[in-house]
């Protein structure tokens, strides 16, 4: 996917857009670069084998469970949110919080205050916040948005099949 996202800023195809910061293109960018994140955080389970992505995106009394998820590509944890204090989130925002190390994946711009958040409602040191970013290639300053998850999405779920 990372090759993806490198032909994305490629001039003979989106390179125009991507540098004039179009919202799509950015969209689908983030989407490529996070891929391997959001698939590794994806394929967590809990002690009972179940998927930890399908046990939050699931469940209705904690709505903001999923919302973490949304991290790698850019999009900040709201500020109410409550995520469930568990393994699952412990283990998701590993993950996150090795990839937030690189300056080119979106969730660099916003684990830090994430997990700083995170801590403040599940305890002091639940999870990591104490990430150095390196710097990387190509990135950009946008949030993705819908597009991005629902690439990502459509892209695990074709791969399990």
């Amino acid at each position: 996917m990372s090759s993806l996202a490198t032909q994305l800023t490629d001039d003979a195809n989106c390179g125009a857009d991507f540098k004039a910061q179009n919202p799509n293109v950015l969209q689908a960018y983030d989407g490529f670069v996070s891929y391997g994140v959001l698939y590794h955080a994806g394929c967590q389970t809990d002690s009972n084998g179940n998927y930890c992505f399908a046990n939050a995106a699931t469940n209705t009394s904690a709505v903001t469970d999923s919302y973490p998820y949304y991290l790698p590509l850019g999009v900040a944890l709201p500020g109410g949110a409550q995520p469930t204090c568990n393994t699952c989130l412990q283990n998701t925002m590993a993950i996150f919080s090795s990839a937030a190390t690189n300056a080119t994946q979106p969730v660099s711009a916003n684990y830090k205050n994430a997990a700083e958040q995170i801590n403040m409602v599940c305890g002091p040191g639940f999870v990591n916040q104490n990430v150095m970013v390196t710097s990387g290639g190509i990135r950009h300053h946008a949030g993705a948005g819908p597009l991005s998850l629902l690439l990502v999405l459509v892209v695990m779920v074709w791969s399990w099949l």
